[in-house]
């Protein structure tokens, strides 16, 4: 899922999100929080959205909005000419008496992607996102047409006389929310012990663990990487969050309230590091079980699950889609306490239990609230929302609305506030509006005959901002998010759906549209021997293989893409091109010694790749989204899987005729890889572990140092070719990859040639 801020300038992720989802001011002396706050504002109304501050353009004016993520516009309202009557609704000022004009161009946007996937079959989630109190739609923006991310689709504009502000909001049907949260959308208590691991379709961002109070603990690094009992415990529940980021993991605690405690060390390199890791982990045990003379079902890709996600996830609910790891395997990291002890914890110990923040977890403040006992007005009854809100020094006033709503703009309150996803009608159905803000007129002091003061330029300003065509979808989907929270952390979720992952190849006239890449994912391929080339379902494969290796950032999809579209002709092929006496030449019996043979007219010394066998040349030619090739390496990684058949005839065929395994071969050689040097005649590493590594060896939120950008890909591309063949198209897959998964939005360069959906006919 790709997504992004509604306005976009900056130039790293913090930038980026601040810039892009900025509040506007706090002017409302009954809250104290910023206007237009979510999902309760003055009066403690239910309020869908945010309104956000436009930045501004260098030499005047403001950045423009832009479509958050890939959709179809489901609805338009043109914004109407500005006036300066103080009459007009248009114009009501809540503040004053002169006029505050406040924009009423809307646009929402229907969108449907994909967050991660149970074997083949993907998790498809829908959502809306609405931007309102635009003075501009652009031009050609229609409804029933698509538009993509990062695509302009008009301008802020003003409300209640401020310029530069727009409101957006983000909601969800019921069902969908069953799909996006992975659970029913319910109110659970923070508090309360798990008693199963989170989701596995949909697994991104940090990884949380729950570690019960006999988790067991040491002073010291552990050798013995089995569970075992009798030894020192935690004491104390409590639970630990896992951040990988530019090759480092960081671990901190947090109590069972919430309360966030201490973080150990940084753990240097040790995600670039996690393959070597994770072999020392399965090399131990494997050792231990001989020495026993005991059989033991252990892999170093089991491992490396368990180390990057605190469990050995796969690629789908069976058991069959998992390596081997074995039952008692036990995830000894160090971590700070709660309590301030440094130790090291089995965080797979009996009693933990697994998320990430796929699971909108109760205990990291995300909730649901849909106990509104009156949900036909605006005014908010939701006795947990308002529990959430009181100060809990004064329980009694939960029931003092007035108190509660100063309280919105405290920290400790605003923050909860943002990820609390509520459930209440849309507030500008044109057809219910002036009904739902009836409340308002209880407790107010009536005028003669009846009226209260103010309220028919109140009610006016409420019908003229109002819709009466809303699609009936939009008006359904009655569950609300914070839309800056939705972003920031849907943003985690790199899982790419299939049209997203068709958008990293560019407009050709091979591939003219998203369509004919996708049927590229689906469709097997055979060549005219009847060899596979091509496996049906690459995706989602694909993606389950960037989850798994980390290649989880815009730039280090970006060199994926660079990399593998060169090396599979842009998802065309999966096994190296040649016949078998080219695979004969090239490849037979090189097998332990380097051999001189005859390559296009020249003698060349070719290097041994456990070739001994006759028919090796074929057998372990190059397959794989990175070709895997030789013996040697088709062993390696049979090594690596622990289960399957990779080096005996037919199972050399199934890196090419099964998906996940041509897919997997690819991450297991990018997390695998180790560039060398020579020093004093001896060869030693150079850099860290990982092509992870190399991408983030040079970091760019632009494209606009091309000199700088084309050395970053030659230095990537050593990695996996180091004879530098196809350079220049690494390079151009690259700047298209980027131009499309970052958030830049303009300076684009000649090699960016978007691809769009076939049009609706």
């Amino acid at each position: 899922m790709l997504i992004s801020p509604p306005f976009l300038v900056g130039t790293d992720e913090a930038s980026i999100l601040q810039a892009g989802l900025k509040n506007v001011p706090a002017r409302e002396s009954t809250t104290q929080a910023p206007e237009g706050n979510f999902p309760v504002s003055q009066n403690l109304m239910w309020h869908t959205g945010v309104h956000l501050e436009a930045p501004t353009k260098e030499g005047g004016g403001y950045v423009p909005v832009r479509a958050i993520a890939d959709g179809e516009v489901i609805f338009i309202n043109p914004a109407r000419t500005k006036v300066d009557d103080v009459n007009h609704p248009q114009a009501y000022n809540p503040f004053g008496n002169n006029a505050s004009w406040t924009d009423n161009g809307m646009l929402i946007i229907e969108h449907e992607t994909e967050i991660g996937a149970d074997g083949d079959t993907p998790t498809k989630i829908k959502f809306y996102s609405s931007y309102l109190h635009l003075s501009v739609i652009k031009h050609g923006i229609e409804q029933g047409k698509r538009v993509y991310r990062k695509d302009v689709i008009g301008e802020a504009g003003e409300i209640f006389g401020h310029a530069g502000e727009m409101e957006m909001t983000v909601a969800c049907s019921t069902d969908e929310l069953k799909k996006l949260i992975g659970r029913k959308p319910e109110w659970q208590d923070p508090k309360q012990i798990p008693t199963k691991d989170g989701r596995e379709d949909s697994v991104f961002g940090n990884i949380y663990i729950y570690l019960p109070d006999n988790t067991p603990i040491s002073v010291t690094a552990p050798t013995s990487h089995l569970s075992s009992t009798g030894g020192s415990i935690l004491t104390k529940a409590q639970w630990v969050e896992i951040n990988y980021a530019k090759g480092q993991g960081r671990l901190t605690t947090y109590g069972v309230d919430g309360s966030k405690g201490n973080t150990a060390g940084v753990e240097k390199d040790f995600e670039y590091e996690l393959y070597k890791e994770a072999n020392t982990r399965h090399g131990s045990v494997v050792k231990a079980a001989s020495a026993a003379a005991t059989v033991i079902t252990s892999s170093p890709s089991g491992w490396y699950e368990l180390l990057r996600f605190g469990r050995n996830l796969g690629h789908g609910s069976k058991n069959t889609d998992k390596d081997p790891l074995p039952t008692n395997a036990a995830h000894w990291r160090k971590i700070k306490t709660i309590d301030g002890q440094d130790v090291w914890a089995d965080l797979n110990a009996p009693g933990s239990f697994k998320f990430s923040e796929a699971d909108f977890l109760p205990i990291m403040g995300w909730n649901c609230f849909g106990d509104d006992s009156k949900p036909d007005d605006q005014r908010c009854d939701s006795v947990k929302l308002k529990e959430l809100i009181v100060d809990p020094t004064d329980p009694d006033s939960k029931s003092d609305d007035k108190k509660l709503a100063m309280r919105l703009g405290l920290p400790e309150v605003f923050s909860k506030l943002a990820r609390t996803i509520c459930q209440f009608p849309n507030e500008w159905d044109k057809d219910t509006i002036v009904t739902r803000y009836q409340c308002l007129k209880e407790g107010a002091e009536a005028l003669e005959g009846g009226t209260v003061e103010g309220w028919q330029a109140f009610e006016d300003h409420l019908k003229i901002m109002a819709f009466d065509k809303l699609p009936a979808a939009f008006k359904a989907a009655d569950w609300h998010f914070h839309p800056a929270e939705f972003i920031r952390t849907l943003r985690r979720c790199t899982w790419l759906s299939e049209s997203e992952l068709a958008q990293t190849v560019a407009l050709s006239k091979k591939t003219p549209d998203i369509e004919s890449v996708s049927s590229l994912f689906s469709t097997e391929l055979k060549d005219k021997g009847g060899r596979v080339m091509r496996p049906s379902l690459v995706y989602p494969s694909i993606s389950f293989t960037m989850r798994k290796y980390g290649i989880n950032t815009s730039l280090r999809m970006s060199h994926w893409f660079g990399q593998i579209l060169q090396e599979t002709g842009t998802f065309a092929y999966m096994r190296e091109l040649g016949d078998t006496a080219y695979f004969t030449n090239y490849y037979e019996d090189r097998c332990k010694t380097p051999v001189t043979r005859k390559i296009k007219g020249k003698d060349m010394t070719l290097s041994p790749l456990g070739n001994c066998d006759p028919g090796d040349g074929s057998r372990f030619s190059g397959k794989g989204l990175i070709q895997l090739t030789g013996g040697d390496n088709y062993r390696n990684y049979q090594a690596y899987r622990g289960a399957g058949n990779f080096t005996v005839d037919p199972g050399p065929e199934t890196l090419i005729t099964n998906a996940f395994n041509a897919c997997d071969a690819g991450g297991y050689y990018w997390s695998s890889k180790q560039r060398m040097q020579k020093i004093n005649g001896k060869l030693v590493p150079l850099g860290s572990l990982g092509i992870n590594y190399w991408t983030e060896k040079d970091t760019f939120s632009n494209l606009s140092n091309l000199t700088a950008v084309d050395a970053a890909v030659h230095d990537v591309t050593k990695n996996v070719n180091p004879g530098l063949d196809g350079l220049d198209h690494r390079q151009t897959f690259f700047k298209h990859a980027f131009s499309y998964l970052s958030d830049m939005t303009d300076h684009f360069p000649a090699e960016f040639k978007p691809l769009h959906h076939q049009e609706k006919k």
